[in-house]
């Protein structure tokens, strides 16, 4: 198939550091190609992939937001717009897939070729689209109607893995509020457990004034920046530890834990329960307490089983089938 791909306008694809829907984005290309598929990727300067890459110079992901609070982080998506047009008033495409927020050109020629939106994120009140993807079944409830889902997935093949587990437990994530940070220090101590947390720091005020603090006051929590690329400090770490506060739809950071061979502790929250089979490759949890007793009993969890885990449900290749399937049900003129 000839496939266009629309990325966000916030990142790179892949991003450089946090970004995990542009990483989702990128490891679908790569698959995609791999199978023999010939691909567009639309994105901000900088992206690269093993297909045909058009960036858009409008953008300078440096620049942009690392998440939208208001409408002043908003970044107009017309010069992606104009990309497309540009391009596929001289190209043809099988279908189009588009990741990006605002959806532009798929809304002001809904037929000029056959097209599915994957969504990553909680629907505002009145988000609708046609054809949209969600990434957990809980996200496609969430987003309602006859939304259908696709779990991501990683290029397992060359996702390294330890099963020997030399660090202390890690929380990954940008530090912001709805993330909940403060939640798993508070679990730490109550289990006597060391922590690193690790990620950029999203919300200034709140790492100020409440997780700076913390950090003095806890001996054997420390807060280490953001980190380029997660696969080192998971093969190691005891497990992630995951405290989200918000619908988080389908944290891609669980999976690479999972594929490093490292359990997830985390609250159960969105599309989390669907990525964790309790007690098997982690424990969902519903406050501070079950994170602590979860903390101490991590000796149960096989790192084995995690990896296996992840073979079996979250393979780039099972990803790029789901979707290729959604692919055939747009070409053929289905329409959801």
């Amino acid at each position: 198939m000839r496939i266009a791909i629309l990325s966000t306008v916030y990142k790179t694809t892949p991003p450089k550091g946090y970004g995990g829907i542009e990483r989702v984005v990128h490891i679908l290309v790569e698959q995609l190609v791999k199978e023999g598929n010939e691909v567009i990727l639309f994105a901000t300067p900088g992206s690269r992939c093993s297909g045909k890459t058009i960036e858009i110079p409008a953008y300078d992901s440096s620049k942009a937001p690392s998440s939208i609070h208001s409408k002043a982080d908003i970044i107009s998506e017309e010069p992606l717009y104009t990309a497309v047009s540009n391009f596929l008033k001289k190209e043809k495409v099988d279908i189009i897939h588009d990741w990006s927020f605002q959806n532009l050109f798929i809304l002001r020629h809904p037929d000029e070729f056959p097209f599915i939106i994957s969504t990553c994120i909680p629907p505002g009140p009145d988000y609708k689209r046609p054809n949209l993807v969600a990434c957990s079944r809980a996200h496609a409830e969430l987003c309602g109607g006859p939304t259908k889902y696709v779990y991501y997935g990683l290029d397992l093949d060359n996702w390294p893995f330890n099963l020997k587990k030399t660090e202390p437990f890690i929380h990954i994530s940008k530090v912001a509020r709805y993330k909940g940070q403060h939640i798993a220090i508070k679990a730490a101590k109550k289990s006597g457990s060391q922590l690193v947390l690790a990620g950029n720091i999203a919300d200034r005020m709140y790492y100020n004034f409440i997780i700076k603090p913390m950090l003095l006051l806890s001996p054997g929590i420390t807060y280490i920046g953001e980190i380029k690329g997660t696969n080192e400090y998971l093969q190691k770490a005891a497990a992630l530890i995951q405290t989200p506060r918000w619908f988080d739809a389908f944290p891609l950071v669980n999976l690479e834990a999972f594929a490093s061979g490292t359990p997830v502790i985390s609250l159960s929250e969105g599309g989390v329960p669907e990525q964790i089979a309790n007690g098997l490759n982690g424990f969902l949890c519903n406050d501070t307490d079950e994170l602590a007793d979860a903390m101490a009993n991590i000796g149960s969890i096989k790192p084995k089983d995690c990896r296996d885990y992840a073979e079996e449900h979250f393979s780039a290749k099972r990803m790029a089938k789901d979707y290729i399937d959604l692919y055939k049900k747009a070409t053929n003129g289905e329409n959801w």
